[in-house]
């Protein structure tokens, strides 16, 4: 291009700058928000939507009614055997195990033997119940030897005053020393033998930690422990905030980590009248039948507690705003005019959020295009 091309492109824009500026300025105005009608006003009044505002069209407003739900509590859970089914044995005494009587895993019956135990205490015991019956037998015949001198005039009446007196003594040390064995499980027709530690619960032998010729001396000692599982418990622990919403009979659905997909159905049996201090809980048990022992005392769980139902006020998740930690709800005090107002909401369930306070039934909030308001 030539100088003079080059001068007159000058002349040229510079001369439609003016005109440039001037046509930016009047479009700038035309959008400016002095032009264009609010869509929502912050008014005394509340929060109005105006005349000819495209958010009337947009804005959804919805009479929120009470409805009735199911509030549901998924907490952690482990399987259990039933407490009243289940004994753990100790020694009843110092002792040698002479004998193991059950296996691993084997089922038994209530009073069946599962071991026996000779004890230096045994023996004594049982040397003091048969010195015991020796002494009675001697007083019983001292008692009839008084009394048939009496009968023929020779004996004294007080003398066998004295043999009744020595019999009832012998016969209460007799009775002492029987139930002292009968409290270790002594059967008094075999004194003389060793102990014989029977089953006080029928069931299966699920922990054995002993065997022949072991001494054992301590009684706090577990030998083994006899469960019946065919029931089992499992134990649900409930947080302290929401043990008001469990109730006895509350429908209870149970998924165990080993068996993934299966879920099994229960109910709300006991609730624990303690809180534990470490996790601010209290137990909650639910008995399941297990026919087929599947279920092993030990297993983890999650439990889905399924309260009765409460009507409830429930908003879609939309219709809330969060602003510093607080939740609003935009209410309708007239046609489209709105308050914000502060709720204090409770579970969110599939069917909505519940609003535990803040909220009236048959109140108009709005439930979409929240965003829109200031």
């Amino acid at each position: 291009m030539s100088a003079h091309h080059r001068h007159f492109a000058g002349i040229f824009i510079m001369s439609m700058l003016p005109a440039l500026s001037s046509g930016c300025g009047r479009k700038a105005g035309a959008s400016s928000d002095g032009d264009l009608p609010q869509p929502v006003q912050d008014l005394p009044q509340g929060l109005v939507i105006p005349d000819g505002s495209p958010m009337r069209t947009r804005v959804k407003v919805e009479a929120i009614a009470s409805r009735p739900v199911h509030h549901e509590l998924n907490v952690p859970a482990t399987a259990e055997a039933d407490p009243a089914k289940m004994a753990k044995i100790s020694p009843p005494l110092p002792g040698r195990v002479v004998k193991l009587l059950v296996r691993l895993g084997e089922a038994v019956k209530q009073g069946a033997p599962l071991f026996t135990l000779d004890s230096p205490d045994l023996v004594a015991a049982q040397t003091d119940y048969l010195k015991a019956r020796s002494a009675e037998a001697q007083a019983n015949r001292a008692v009839a030897r008084q009394k048939d001198l009496v009968e023929h005039g020779i004996g004294a009446k007080r003398e066998l005053e004295q043999a009744e007196t020595e019999r009832d003594l012998a016969h209460s040390e007799l009775e002492r020393a029987g139930t002292r064995l009968r409290l270790l499980g002594m059967d008094l027709g075999q004194v003389g033998r060793p102990l014989q530690v029977r089953a006080p619960v029928s069931g299966r032998i699920i922990d054995l930690a002993t065997t022949s010729g072991e001494y054992q001396n301590d009684p706090a000692a577990v030998l083994m422990t006899v469960a019946d599982l065919s029931t089992i418990w499992v134990t649900a622990n409930v947080p302290e905030k929401d043990i008001q919403r469990v109730s006895i009979g509350d429908e209870a659905l149970i998924d165990f980590s080993a068996y993934p997909g299966e879920r099994l159905h229960g109910q709300v049996q006991f609730i624990g009248e303690v809180l534990a201090p470490e996790t601010r809980s209290v137990k909650v048990r639910i008995e399941l039948e297990n026919p087929r022992g599947r279920l092993k005392p030990g297993m983890f769980a999650r439990v889905t507690l399924r309260g009765k139902e409460s009507p409830e006020l429930l908003v879609p998740p939309a219709a809330l705003v969060v602003r510093a930690d607080k939740s609003y709800l935009f209410v309708e005090k007239a046609p489209w005019t709105f308050e914000r107002r502060a709720v204090e909401v409770g579970d969110a369930l599939p069917e909505g959020t519940c609003i535990v306070r803040g909220l009236a039934a048959g109140e108009r909030i709005v439930t979409a295009n929240t965003i829109v308001f200031p």
